[in-house]
């Protein structure tokens, strides 16, 4: 049931970037807004184009009984989470369909196991992957937010920790920086694409940044500027 998930997800991402203002979302904007999702809640990357391919692979099984494979229990987990579900179960359940094991491309975990072996998987895995998050963090690029943009850095664990470490992107070292607007300043492009993103930061104050993403702090998706923020926050005096 794969396909169903990643088709509600990509239908989701639809509808929130139409909220922003587009009036037709790409599907490379609704990956990218679901590919920024899973990084953030899983600590996953998965690029824009494999997401595409998911959907593309969805769409031909749409009136068949077969599933496509999603191998990545991250992804699975963020989509759901995207969804509003709290994992893979809650989301069938609310679907109201059995509640089955994610189909991972592996070897399934057997349901019927007794909770004892459950919760020892689950630790196992656990121990696995603080593993290979440590051997990986030795060789991983890193990257921190400092004040207006984003800077590399080491690994560090107690800002891994809270969530303010992220995986080193060179698009967000070039491109991401937070600026100060006026009336003055030029929003949008000759083809009338905007220049600007706009959010608030922890404190409810709205901030401007020169690129789509999420918002450094809150984590949230930035919203494309409009003349209508401009008119009553910018150029309000």
């Amino acid at each position: 049931m794969n396909k169903i998930l990643i088709l509600d997800a990509f239908a989701k991402a639809e509808q929130e970037i139409k909220k922003t203002g587009v009036v037709k979302p790409s599907l490379t904007q609704m990956a990218t807004e679901l590919s920024m999702f899973i990084e953030e809640k899983e600590d996953f990357i998965l690029g824009e184009r494999s997401l595409r391919d998911y959907r593309s692979d969805a769409l031909k099984l749409e009136d068949d009984e077969s599933d496509i494979s999603i191998k990545q229990i991250a992804v699975i987990n963020g989509l759901c989470k995207y969804l509003g579900f709290q994992d893979y179960q809650d989301y069938f359940q609310n679907k109201n369909s059995k509640p089955v094991e994610p189909k991972l491309g592996v070897i399934k975990s057997n349901h019927h196991y007794s909770l004892t072996i459950k919760l020892f998987i689950a630790a196992s895995i656990i121990v696995f992957l603080v593993f290979l998050l440590y051997k990986n963090s030795q060789k991983q690029r890193w990257m921190v937010w400092q004040d207006d943009h984003y800077v590399e850095t080491s690994f560090d664990a107690e800002k891994y920790s809270v969530h303010r470490l992220k995986l080193y992107k060179e698009d967000r070292i070039v491109s991401f920086k937070k600026v100060s607007v006026t009336c003055d300043t030029i929003f949008f492009n000759e083809d009338n694409s905007v220049r600007f993103w706009y959010g608030k930061n922890k404190n409810k104050e709205i901030e401007y940044f020169t690129d789509l993403g999420l918002h450094p702090e809150t984590g949230k998706t930035l919203k494309p500027i409009t003349n209508y923020m401009i008119n009553k926050y910018v150029c309000n005096d």
